[in-house]
């Protein structure tokens, strides 16, 4: 076979693995999702591609943070205190709650942060059983310079994307924030009965690490 032939032959063999597989649900698009057969390859694409932005999301965290000479868990604390300073609520449960993760972590991470010179914290006025944090001068000049930066990430990361996109995805991820200890619990109840099956002793699930 001439070398342009086969040049074209595995350039369109590569295109063709590369293309999703029809879903056995195709056209009916109007199904719920839940619906679907754990077998569906419009969901397996799904999930294999979801699972690889995951991962993606969590080196360019660890990127930008090592930049900043930040841990991950430092840098998403400070960025949550970044953010809930407009709203007014910056106390530690309040960025638990932004980051849905356990009071307790982030109280360990302000600790970090404020014996980095980054954070400060005092006695909320308001509830006195709570703690307030605030951002140092230090911490403002760091996202004075971290703007431009994140600028020049979302670029490319969100490039193709609209705004409506942007609300249609994150109602997707708040949706597995909100159920998806139901699908821990589900498969917890799978793995119990399989290794109650054998006798053995299950193992208590460890909390994610953000």
């Amino acid at each position: 076979m001439p070398q342009q032939s086969r040049d074209d032959h595995l350039t369109a063999d590569a295109n063709r693995r590369r293309k999703p597989r029809a879903s056995a649900t195709a056209g009916v698009a109007t199904l719920q999702a839940n619906a679907l057969p754990p077998d569906d390859a419009t969901l397996r694409e799904f999930m294999a591609d979801l699972y690889a932005a995951m991962s993606m999301m969590r080196l360019l965290r660890q990127e930008i943070a090592s930049a900043l000479s930040l841990s991950s868990a430092e840098y998403s604390v400070l960025l949550a205190v970044w953010y809930l300073e407009r709203e007014g609520e910056m106390t530690v449960r309040a960025i638990a709650d932004h980051l849905h993760v356990a009071a307790a972590y982030v109280t360990s991470e302000v600790a970090r942060l404020v014996a980095k010179g980054l954070l400060t914290k005092r006695p909320d006025p308001v509830d006195r059983r709570a703690v307030g944090v605030g951002l140092t001068e230090a911490a403002r000049q760091l996202f004075e310079r971290l703007g431009p930066m994140l600028r020049n990430v979302n670029s490319p990361l969100f490039t193709g994307i609209s705004y409506r996109d942007l609300q249609i995805v994150h109602r997707f991820v708040r949706n597995i924030i909100e159920h998806g200890y139901d699908s821990i619990r589900a498969a917890q109840a799978v793995g119990a009965q399989a290794i109650g099956a054998d006798g053995g002793t299950r193992r208590k699930p460890r909390r994610p690490v953000r």
